[in-house]
């Protein structure tokens, strides 16, 4: 009876143990999966796929043309651009003038001016000068490396004065003087007329000074020239080459020097009047010699060169 009780107890301990081990045994499954649900998985990141390629904008024009002494400023507009950089080379030596932000040259008149934002990588080139005129490239550097090609062109405009380098007018007769500003790809902002190196202002009555819209040609005028009107006139533009005329206010006779020289505002008159009517005589007998004309009558078909040679002499010398 006892050995009975006891081969029942250690029956009964050996399940016990059995199902205690198997417990064990699986815990760790219970707690590992229960811990992996409520935890946040981190996944690995895709492999990089093709990455769009820097582009150019095509609106951004590539003909800058600017007024010598003015600022020019090159854009160059890229889209795409990533990690890789910008930069600037004159063309005509290779110079690399800057790369991003940076500015490579003892020029300082070159400045990098990037705007990142808009993608804007500028170039800005302060008191230009006709030199500075030719081909400046914005390169990318990718592989093989990209370039827009800006064409740079810096005018130096020149003022003309009509009728220089000299005219004569008699005393009591106006000084009419017409300057206009050529080859300025804007208009300057502002145009002086200079007597003897001093500053010419209107007075409302006896000088006036008119400038036309846009600034490019001016007109100034002094009624009832005397002898102090003599001497150098200046036309002075901004940024632009300047012109001048000596006025001859004469009163005595014209000699025959400068009636042949030069322009008269009443004196000369009669001599370009009395040419003007040589010459169209001179022309009525060459056609009438040439053309067949059995009558001594000049030709129809001839007869409007010679006034339009007489009227085109007259406009020149009375304006």
């Amino acid at each position: 009876m006892v050995v009975a009780i006891f081969i029942m107890t250690d029956i009964v301990l050996t399940v016990k143990g059995v199902l205690l081990f198997t417990f064990v045994l699986t815990l760790p499954e219970w707690t590992c999966g229960w811990s992996r649900e409520g935890r946040h998985v981190v996944t690995e990141p895709p492999p990089p796929g093709p990455t769009m390629p820097p582009v150019f904008d095509v609106n951004t024009p590539t003909n800058v043309t600017v007024t010598a002494t003015k600022t020019a400023m090159l854009s160059c507009i890229v889209h795409n651009l990533g990690n890789l950089s910008v930069s600037w080379i004159r063309h005509r030596d290779l110079h690399i003038l800057s790369v991003g932000s940076q500015t490579f040259t003892t020029d300082s008149r070159f400045q990098a001016v990037p705007h990142e934002g808009t993608g804007n990588w500028l170039l800005r080139l302060r008191y230009a000068q006709t030199r500075d005129t030719g081909q400046y490239d914005c390169q990318v550097s990718s592989k093989p490396p990209t370039t827009r090609t800006m064409h740079l062109t810096v005018v130096e405009p020149q003022a003309k004065i009509l009728r220089a380098p000299e005219m004569h007018v008699g005393l009591g007769s106006p000084i009419n003087l017409t300057c206009i500003v050529l080859s300025s790809p804007e208009p300057p902002d502002y145009l002086n007329w200079y007597h003897k190196e001093q500053i010419v202002r209107s007075d409302g009555e006896r000088i006036s000074i008119r400038t036309h819209p846009g600034g490019s040609m001016s007109q100034l005028v002094v009624k009832e020239a005397t002898a102090k009107d003599s001497g150098i006139y200046t036309c002075s533009p901004a940024h632009s080459k300047e012109d001048y005329i000596t006025v001859h206010v004469l009163t005595g006779e014209y000699p025959a020097a400068m009636q042949r020289g030069s322009s008269l505002t009443y004196g000369g008159r009669h001599y370009w009047t009395s040419m003007c009517v040589c010459l169209s005589v001179f022309l009525s007998t060459f056609v009438r010699q040439h053309s067949g004309c059995r009558f001594g009558l000049v030709s129809t078909a001839a007869m409007p060169c010679a006034v339009v040679v007489m009227l085109t002499i007259l406009h020149y010398f009375y304006m």
